[in-house]
């Protein structure tokens, strides 16, 4: 007979350890505290010296039609870094958390930033390959970015779904790039800035074509 309390599993009959009800993937988790970070660090900034931050390390997609300089290509990556507001951090930021661990998990994370950076940068170059030779709006936020995990995990999804056959995404690609136009257009939820609804399109098609790249290798087709 055992001496053990009832209350006491023997060495080899331990249970497994439970699972956290909610984890967040590192390379999402990193991308979120360094986007906060950054807006936590312009909060202490003068308005001045703010501005000159935004107009310097975001992005102006007119600056592809003149001499393109070494802050100009540096601008590509830390727009995506820089935010409009709270609001508009909060509502980014919840994004990347709610799509970012389909991603991440099945692709690993080396892969997920490169994936999450270079959507930034097509989302910025496909809003200039539509943006006025001279003008002056400055384009920030992590929206293609986010935009393009959205489009990769619409890949990732469909590839384990369907096989062979993920057409079934289509409809729903083609709804989303309907309504960013539709709600850029129109200025929803822009509290009187310009959406770059174009540069959330080049984010998702990019994500979408680096989602099948990146794809696990047992989704084949």
């Amino acid at each position: 007979m055992s001496d053990l309390p009832p209350s006491v599993f023997p060495p080899d009959e331990l249970p497994p350890p439970k699972e956290p009800i909610f984890r967040i993937p590192p390379a999402t988790g990193w991308l979120i505290a360094i986007n906060i970070l950054v807006h936590l660090v312009r909060q202490i900034l003068p308005a001045a010296q703010d501005e000159l931050v935004v107009n310097q390390l975001g992005f102006n997609a007119s600056s592809v039609y003149g001499p393109f300089g070494p802050l100009d290509l540096l601008s590509l990556f830390t727009y995506q870094f820089l935010h409009g507001g709270w609001d508009h951090l909060g509502v980014n930021m919840v994004s990347l958390l709610a799509f970012g661990a389909g991603v991440e998990r099945p692709i690993g994370k080396l892969r997920f930033v490169a994936l999450y950076i270079t959507c930034g940068v097509a989302g910025a170059l496909f809003e200039s390959l539509f943006a006025a030779p001279r003008g002056d709006d400055v384009l920030i936020g992590a929206s293609a970015s986010i935009s393009g995990v959205f489009g990769a995990l619409m890949i990732i999804w469909s590839l384990n779904r369907q096989g062979s056959h993920p057409m079934g995404m289509l409809p729903t690609a083609l709804l989303w790039i309907g309504l960013m136009a539709i709600t850029g257009i129109l200025g929803v939820g822009a509290q009187g800035s310009p959406v770059a609804w174009l540069a959330h399109i080049g984010g998702f098609l990019a994500g979408m074509a680096l989602g099948f790249i990146f794809r696990p290798k047992n989704l084949l087709v």
